[in-house]
């Protein structure tokens, strides 16, 4: 019997030769799934399971009881009980979670390792509300100190009763028997995503074997994938999970990071001359030590735990001056990913060996992330009670890069495999990456980065990509794109399991169960998909080049338009519509980059100005803020009336700011006639004009003149992507004795206005019509000769992660 290709787990079996146990006979159920009285959540989901995709499989639906009824012939015990023990099945001896499935005579058993972490360890907190959670951390706690996001509780499936991360070997163990059967679920889309073979007899082969994972820790997270159930149960039907909790987070900013200019300021660095608060200054001894008191109640809050993390703050990226001039800023010697390194593990050692002082037995966590990836020169191996996070993108392996070398750096100053944990971030499709809809695949490079894990790490956790609530909401699915982000979380969860994995054979069977007729054609795109994307280019796209070409994009539709022809009207062209449509956006991809206005990279921030026209607020002003010149459109233009912009692009990705700064020598000769909002006439007066481009193609003009008069609306050519009406978020004036000043707050969601990158970079162009002088001049961010309003003279912004 060929063996079954599903999770992939490994097989250890011990087999003698019992009668096959019939679960349905003719459509009938001629069996009954046995739990345990006392059964834990995930168990009663595993009955559950069992039930429904059997009945879709034959129509026989199988009744769930607590204990074998005299009149039926054959039982499925699911979940550990005495009467499995009775029978000769034990987890005691089960690696991890892994799972054992017996079926002999008259019986089939599933059992497995199953700890709810998340209800042990977390129920403090799990019931209150997640905007009610910093308040009641602050009344426990007694400080202004931040939640810990120790794990993400939307992970956590109310309906089912319990969360991604937790151990649920039996749950496995019913997938894994569903395996057998012929089922596969490849994609986490209601009707679609999974492959139901239809069967009148079902009958489970005797057999006795014991599957385990790879590694302990199997996490697919940080978007919340608890909040719906089908996709829920798609993450666990691949066995993701863990043995035990190894806390990841930012700790650090755990005391520094709420109202930070309220919480002691010697906790900060100083960079060029001003208090930085993205800057912990990890040498003062008030943060080392407020930094184990915060751990300590960490640890209380959340009991259970082994593991107690030292983590980095997310986002840092400068050092105290003062600490700078001591030698802690190791750049020049070991480059951006070694700079921190040193300055890390100083903290880091002095926190743990005075916490090992009030509890000798707690393990830790440590990161290796951004200029802390590389391992510090002030330890000669990292002490048996540390695991380093390793974060890695293997992803970009293809290119030369120091990450596979740094990780394997850290692994030579390891003495047990459980002291490596690997963050990965495998899907650009995140909502905060906007990053073109090309699937992303990479099998060989997958395969070896797991080649260089088996034995030596705790496993891997994966930040995978979520896609905007609305949309969430209106598909019940938080993944992003589903349709080509499926295939790389599949793969890569059977490797968490399988290390002798025969991709070739997975692929092959993934094309033709899931594709049907259309088999070679979705082969044919999957490996184009994978060999563009390891060509060794940037993993960018921008008008100067990348590794998508515009031919490519041609090819990937002409190779889905044969898919759908052969597939007909059937549920495998459903599946090859669905990546048709997710990846429709490319077809713009190339026409928004032939914009010849030059490209410019703006700022993040985490502030909410007050929109007041005030350009002097260090919102506008801190030292490492530009503004950016306006050129005349002939002519030169004097000092006196130079004209700048500036740009901030709002974290949350809620909004674009603008800054428009307008000196003038005759403030008492500006034309501000115009007093109605939305009329014309505002054109005659002295105006700032901001054109905008957003990458779906919306096109808002914002006209405001001094006396802060607005014209605003949408200009795109295709009038069925208008939007209903189109007003600016906020927008203010003011007028100084020598200038006048201009603050927008643009807001994105009206206008679909996703974070611009540079592979969809924002059009912009900004005007100012200066009618105080002797005659009408013009200045202009991206002068295109007299064709200010064609788009394809916009410049291009965008920002970097």
């Amino acid at each position: 019997m060929k063996k079954p290709l599903f999770l992939g787990f490994l097989l250890f079996a011990c087999r003698t030769v019992f009668a096959d146990v019939a679960l349905v006979a003719d459509g009938r159920p001629v069996s009954e799934i046995v739990i345990p009285g006392d059964a834990v959540p995930s168990v009663k989901t595993a009955a559950a399971e069992l039930q429904r995709h059997i009945e879709s499989m034959s129509g026989a639906r199988l009744p769930i009881v607590s204990a074998a009824s005299p009149d039926v012939k054959n039982q499925i015990y699911v979940g550990g009980s005495a009467v499995t023990e009775k029978l000769g099945v034990s987890t005691g001896d089960l690696k991890y979670d892994g799972f054992k499935i017996v079926a002999e005579k008259n019986h089939v058993i599933l059992a497995g390792k199953d700890v709810s972490h998340f209800a042990n360890s977390f129920s403090k907190f799990k019931d209150v509300a997640r905007a009610n959670r910093q308040n009641a951390w602050e009344t426990y706690t007694g400080h202004k100190w931040r939640f810990p996001p120790i794990v993400e509780f939307r992970d956590f499936n109310e309906e089912c009763g319990f969360h991604a991360g937790d151990a649920t070997g039996t749950l496995y163990a019913a997938y894994e028997l569903l395996g057998q059967l012929g089922m596969r679920w490849y994609m986490p889309v209601a009707d679609i995503g999974a492959v139901i073979p239809k069967l009148k007899d079902i009958t489970i082969r005797d057999q006795s074997i014991t599957r385990e994972p790879q590694f302990p820790v199997r996490i697919m997270g940080d978007s919340g994938i608890g909040t719906y159930k089908e996709e829920f149960l798609w993450y666990k039907s691949m066995g993701v999970g863990s043995a035990w909790i190894m806390p990841a987070y930012h700790s650090l900013s755990g005391p520094t990071k709420i109202e930070p200019e309220k919480q002691p300021q010697e906790y900060y660095g100083m960079v060029g001359g001003k208090i930085d608060y993205q800057s912990p200054r990890l040498t003062n001894e008030r943060l080392r030590a407020d930094t184990i008191e915060y751990l300590e109640w960490v640890d209380k809050g959340f009991p259970g735990i082994g593991y107690t993390c030292i983590g980095q703050p997310d986002g840092w990226s400068t050092l105290d001056s003062t600490d700078a001039a001591a030698g802690w800023n190791k750049a020049a010697e070991r480059g951006s990913d070694g700079a921190f390194s040193d300055y890390y593990w100083d903290f880091v050692l002095d926190v743990r060996k005075r916490y090992l002082q009030r509890h000798p037995d707690r393990k830790f966590t440590v990161f290796a992330y951004s200029s802390t990836q590389r391992v510090p020169t002030n330890i000669d191996k990292v002490p048996d009670d540390v695991s380093v996070v390793f974060c890695q993108n293997a992803r970009s392996w293809m290119l030369p890069n120091r990450v596979l070398e740094n990780r394997n750096e850290w692994l030579a100053k390891m003495s047990n495999k459980d002291q490596l944990l690997v963050w990965e971030y495998y899907t650009l499709h995140a909502q905060k990456y906007n990053f073109p809809p090309i699937p992303v695949l990479f099998t060989k490079y997958l395969k070896q980065s797991f080649d260089g894990l088996y034995d030596k790490s705790a496993g891997v956790l994966v930040e995978v990509g979520w896609t905007s609530p609305e949309v969430r909401e209106r598909d019940k699915l938080v993944l992003s794109r589903p349709g080509i982000s499926h295939l790389l979380l599949y793969l890569h969860n059977r490797l968490c399991w399988d290390r002798n994995l025969d991709m070739h054979a997975v692929l092959e069977e993934y094309y033709s169960l899931f594709y049907g007729p259309a088999r070679e054609e979705m082969k044919e795109f999957f490996e184009f998909a994978e060999s563009v994307w390891n060509r060794p280019e940037p993993r960018e796209i921008s008008a100067n080049g990348g590794f998508l070409k515009p031919a490519d994009v041609d090819r990937y539709f002409d190779i889905l338009a044969r898919a759908k022809a052969k597939a007909g009207d059937t549920v495998y062209r459903k599946r090859i519509e669905l990546i048709a449509a997710e990846m429709e956006p490319l077809k713009l991809l190339f026409d928004k980059l032939k914009r010849s206005g030059p490209s410019l990279q703006i700022r993040t921030t985490n502030e909410k100005p007050a929109i007041d026209g005030d350009l002097d607020k260090p919102f506008w002003r801190a030292a490492a803020n530009t503004f950016l010149p306006l050129r005349p459109m002939s002519g030169k233009a004097p000092a006196s009336v130079g004209t700048s912009a500036s740009f901030r692009w709002a974290n949350d990705n809620s909004a674009l700011f603008i800054a428009v700064e307008c000196m003038e020598p005759h403030m008492d000769k500006i034309r501000e006639q115009c007093k109605d909002p939305d009329s014309k006439g505002i054109f005659s007066d002295d105006t700032v004009e901001v054109r905008l481009e957003t990458p779906a193609g919306i096109r808002p003009l914002i006209v405001v003149n001094p006396a802060g008069a607005i014209l605003d609306e949408c200009v795109t050519g295709d009038a069925g992507a208008l939007p209903g009406f189109y007003k600016v978020g906020a927008a203010s004036v003011k007028k100084l004795a020598d200038r006048w000043t201009v603050e927008l707050r643009v807001d994105a969601k009206p206008i679909s206005g996703v974070r611009p990158v540079p592979f969809y970079p924002w059009g912009v162009n900004i005007g100012r019509q200066r009618m105080a002088g002797n005659a009408p001049e013009h200045y202009i961010l991206s002068p295109g000769g007299s064709s200010f309003k064609d788009p394809k003279y916009m410049a291009n912004i965008f920002v970097r992660k």
